[in-house]
């Protein structure tokens, strides 16, 4: 078979689920309609620590339209699922509600009320008295205990490698000339999804339906039947689009199994949509980092000793690592000595998950901040330096990398931005009543890859469905499956239908770890050649047909037709004259041995020029260029896209997110939108993006990684050396507001 002519991976193509989501068209989890829906309000604590002592829910059980309202008496059953990440039964939050009356954070959900309509349940809600035999909770760092998880990613808590002939870590920083030590913190951040959580649940003769915003379609309904105690088999989970993910709807968050056993017990539709404040309070959130990084350098620029510790804050209901120095200083520089090392700190807050680059992003802000300490230190170039410690191979893993250019990302970048222009003296470069400042960082992610499956019909009018129980986070896997499907098949785009958010559909993995892409496609690919081979072998069969006398390697299949020279039959005609009305093919790819050959790692680069009033010391971004080496790009608009959100991400990450809690209470007070800082469109200049295109064949058939994260990591290093390069100040905590820099 020769290959298809026409080359439609990689093309800057619109978005084929565009139109529906600009017209409002596109229906999300919250938009389900159901007949006799009943309407669910959460009951949350409003302790952060304690027990309740007593609950009335007489008043609400009387208001007008009220269903019923059950609590920690109400018999809910719910077991914890045995935490198999391959067999995708995690939860968001090791937590069972609503079986005791103990509180662990305040927020944490102590009931549910249904009513016939969402004002009345809203309504009596108000109505549930609660009261409480509160203790003091612990809400920071300061007095929270700590202590070592077992394991990070699979390696020790404290993990040191050694050069060879030298016996310790402070052995090989005391052959260093220059030094850094230095302590960054970021604070907690929210998701702050613009779609909120939202589950309807239906049952129906022994078979749940849950309609939510799902990441991991095939995970969320293994966790509910374990959650549950029923067969997944007797499970669907749907959701066609999500608005807005960032980890946050990954695993089941405990709230989807309470409205499915409200619905069980009520045997009607129950439907729950968080408000905005529960949203701040029941759905993850990044956790807080103390970090500490050591640095010990030659005077020529050669790091020869690293150390990173982290301590993250947790949760007393459900322990969460955040992985800041393992998946960062372990991995990018070729430094012979390196340290890493993790504790945590549980607090009485809801459980932290997963969010964007989750390790990476605040790691990354820590190691290189340190390595702009350290090239000023040196008197060298921040690019300079970081060429001079360039890692070919994984420095503790020491396989190669599969793929890597992150040299050509800092060259490319360095060209574009104009970084030979820089004068390196802090505060010496000036616009009128402007100080300029220009930063730079490395981006770092990992290249995931997860076994995934699809199906793809051609159908007897020549047009072709593609499916997988993949999801759409506004990320383009829409338009990338059809993309693939219908190059391979040798269609017009507008002739493939992509199928994915139901988790009926052939089993996929989650749309984390920016694996979506590298894991779904290759079997939508694999797919499609199957189904390629088919039509192609109906296509040479039956005397007379035009292609009989030809060879199977001489065939191609372009614009619905296969043809071979001067001869050619369409799709149509084939499948008729063969009497068979489609033809499909279901096709698995998952990663074979190539783990224990390479190390599968994205790179990039960003360099970021800030303004600040010399008088006010108001920080405005100028410009941001962002180079990444990702693999080959599917889709250059949507994968632009991609690195956009994660580089606006990171600039509210350093300059504005901020999430802060009461300690008296334990109360998030960023709980709406007005109160917890993002970027607006005035705040973000022109994001000048570019790909170094480059497959990475080693990692998979289609040689593309994923894009979703790698974007955020770097950003606010590069923001903050960008103000340290303006000002003279080095900032170490986000956000750098106007009060760090006038202090």
């Amino acid at each position: 078979m020769k290959a298809v002519e026409e080359t439609i991976i990689g093309q800057p193509l619109n978005r084929v689920d565009g139109r529906l989501k600009v017209t409002g068209q596109a229906r999300y989890t919250s938009d389900v309609p159901g007949k006799n829906l009943g309407h669910a309000v959460l009951l949350k604590s409003e302790i952060g620590y304690g027990e309740i002592a007593e609950i009335d829910t007489s008043a609400a059980k009387a208001a007008p339209g009220v269903i019923d309202v059950f609590d920690h008496r109400s018999g809910f059953k719910f077991q914890l699922p045995d935490g198999n990440f391959m067999e995708g039964t995690v939860l968001s939050e090791n937590y069972l509600p609503m079986q005791k009356a103990e509180v662990l954070y305040y927020g944490q959900t102590i009931g549910i009320l249904i009513a016939e309509t969402l004002e009345q349940a809203r309504e009596a809600a108000g109505l549930v008295k609660v009261r409480y035999t509160p203790k003091a909770p612990q809400a920071s760092f300061e007095k929270a205990p700590t202590h070592a998880p077992k394991e990070v990613d699979g390696s020790p808590a404290t993990d040191t490698h050694l050069a060879p002939g030298v016996t310790s870590f402070d052995e090989a920083l005391g052959h260093a000339e220059v030094k850094v030590d230095a302590h960054y913190e970021t604070p907690p951040e929210h998701h702050c999804t613009i779609e909120l959580h939202a589950t309807t649940a239906v049952w129906e003769k022994g078979q749940l339906t849950v309609y939510n915003p799902s990441q991991w379609m095939t995970g969320q309904q293994a966790q509910l039947a374990q959650v549950l105690g029923i067969p997944k088999e007797q499970i669907r989970v749907i959701s066609p689009f999500v608005g807005g993910a960032f980890g946050s709807k990954a695993p089941i968050w405990m709230h989807t199994a309470v409205v499915a056993r409200a619905a069980e017990r009520l045997q009607r539709p129950v439907k729950l949509v968080l408000t905005r404040e529960q949203a701040f309070n029941s759905v993850g959130y990044r956790p807080a980092t103390r970090q500490q990084v050591t640095l010990g350098a030659k005077k020529d620029g050669t790091v020869l000793a690293l150390r990173h510790h982290a301590l993250t804050s947790s949760s007393v209901a459900s322990e969460f690592v955040e992985p800041a120095a393992h998946r960062t200083s372990a991995v990018l520089y070729h430094v012979s000595t390196i340290e890493v090392g993790q504790e945590i700190a549980p607090l009485h807050l809801g459980s932290p998950c997963w969010m964007r680059a989750p390790g990476e992003a605040p790691g990354m802000f820590a190691l290189e901040s340190a390595m702009d300490e350290l090239a000023v230190a040196l008197g060298m170039d921040p690019v300079a330096l970081r060429l001079k410690n360039h890692a070919d191979a994984h420095p503790v893993e020491k396989h190669p990398f599969s793929a890597k250019h992150l040299r050509e990302c800092y060259a490319v970048g360095a060209e574009k931005f104009g970084w030979a222009k820089r004068n390196p003296k802090p505060a010496s470069m000036k616009d009128g009543e402007w100080l300029v400042g220009w930063g730079m960082a490395t981006a770092l992610y990992p290249g995931y890859r997860m076994k995934s499956s699809a199906r793809v019909r051609l159908l007897a009018d020549g047009t072709a469905v593609v499916s997988a129980a993949t999801h759409e986070l506004g990320t383009g896997m829409y338009t990338v499956m059809t993309q693939v499907a219908a190059e391979a098949l040798g269609l017009p785009m507008e002739k493939v239908r992509a199928e994915l958010g139901d988790s009926s559909l052939p089993a996929a993995s989650l749309a984390g770890g920016s694996s979506s892409v590298a894991s779904v496609l290759p079997a939508v690919q694999a797919a499609a050649f199957s189904v390629r081979k088919k039509v192609f072998e109906l296509a040479l069969r039956g005397s007379g047909a035009p292609l009989a006398d030809r060879k199977m390697d001489e065939l191609v299949m372009r614009n619905g037709a296969i043809s071979a020279g001067d001869a050619s039959e369409t799709i149509e005609s084939v499948l008729k004259r063969s009497s068979v009305p489609q033809l499909e093919a279901t096709e698995v790819s998952a990663q074979g041995d190539e783990k224990e050959k390479f190390s599968f790692h994205s790179f990039g680069a960003h360099f970021i020029e800030v303004r600040v009033h010399a008088l006010t010391r108001e920080v405005r971004v100028a410009r941001v260029t962002s180079v990444m080496d990702v693999g080959r790009i599917l889709n250059a608009k949507t994968a632009r896209s991609q690195i956009m959100g994660g580089v606006i991400m990171g600039l509210g990450m350093a300059l504005m997110e901020e999430s802060v809690v009461d300690p008296r209470n334990a109360r998030w007070i960023t709980s709406d939108l007005g109160l917890y800082h993002f970027p607006v469109n005035q705040d973000i200049p022109e994001i000048d993006i570019h790909f170094i295109d480059q497959p990475d064949m080693n990692f998979n058939p289609l040689g593309a990684r994923g894009v979703g994260e790698i974007g955020i990591t770097g950003v606010a290093a590069a923001a903050a050396n960008a103000v340290y390069h303006a000002t003279g100040k080095r900032v170490r905590d986000l956000p750098i507001t106007v009060e760090k820099l006038l202090g």
